[in-house]
């Protein structure tokens, strides 16, 4: 009797580990991160209209099924509020809207990517027109009032820019 309980209870614990070690080895490996690359133009002028882009690739296969892409954009020189804007799918895991800017600034554009049970928000700075000394010192200055209270408060939603 003494063998036979000694039996089961090693076929128990073989049983219990060579299930979890298969549960183990399954869960080590890490879903592959959702990259969001940010295309702009190298020249945009004002009032023209710009193709704005992201290519959404995972383990280096294009994203052709995100749940949702969006657009935010704010004026870097004159802060205020932001636009966001939905973008739409183009195929090859690239998104994008059509923007006319009005006006000669720095812009920062920053996409929120929802897809594949991830969230990613890269961000990129850019300029329309010709750009002067004195708009980089204010969106410079914006930006580290904006860094600073956004540590101060530590809420980021309903923000502005």
């Amino acid at each position: 009797m003494k063998k036979q309980m000694t039996f089961l209870l090693a076929s128990a614990i073989l049983l219990l580990t060579a299930c979890n070690g298969g549960e183990n080895s399954q869960s080590e490996e890490a879903p592959k991160v959702v990259e969001a690359d940010i295309i702009i133009p190298d020249t945009i002028e004002p009032n023209e209209e710009t193709v704005l882009q992201v290519k959404l690739s995972q383990d280096g296969e294009p994203v052709e099924d995100a749940n949702d892409v969006m657009f935010e954009i704010w004026n870097d020189v004159e802060g205020g509020e932001s636009e966001t804007h939905d973008a739409s799918h183009v195929g090859d895991g690239i998104y994008e809207i059509k923007m006319t800017f009005e006006e000669t600034s720095l812009y920062s554009l920053q996409t929120h990517v929802t897809a594949r049970d991830m969230h990613v928000m890269p961000k990129r700075q850019f300029a329309v027109g010709e750009v002067t000394e004195e708009q980089i010192n204010t969106a410079e200055e914006n930006a580290r009032n904006q860094s600073s209270t956004f540590m101060e408060s530590g809420d980021h939603d309903g923000h502005e820019h």
